[in-house]
């Protein structure tokens, strides 16, 4: 009874320990724009890392056209859709070699 508590304690143990160093050790492959969620429907919200700041942003239609295009100058970015048709919308984030793309459906 005591090897089965003990082996249970290990493995419980080292499951904690696996968990923690994958929230401590970042990916390879990290996003450099977090998209946060927002109770607003008609908003985009995002937050961009430090080395983004001064980036183009452009909001295309379904059909390719530009809507509006703006340089990144804060690290949070609101994009308010309220004003436009509805329909599918990319958001294209790019900085030099960095490109990056986001999909918007307004409904």
């Amino acid at each position: 009874m005591k090897k089965i508590i003990l082996l249970l304690a290990l493995s419980l143990l080292l499951a904690t320990v696996m968990s923690l160093s994958a929230a401590v050790i970042p990916s390879r492959h990290e996003e450099v724009v977090d998209v946060v969620n927002t109770k607003y429907k008609n908003l985009f919200v995002f937050k961009a890392e430090r080395k983004l700041i001064g980036a183009k942003v452009e909001v295309f239609s379904m059909n390719g056209d530009l809507v509006t295009a703006q340089r990144l100058h804060r690290r949070k970015m609101i994009i308010d859709f309220c004003d436009v048709k509805f329909g599918e919308y990319t958001i294209r984030i790019t900085k030099g070699n960095e490109k990056q793309e986001f999909h918007y459906v307004k409904k």
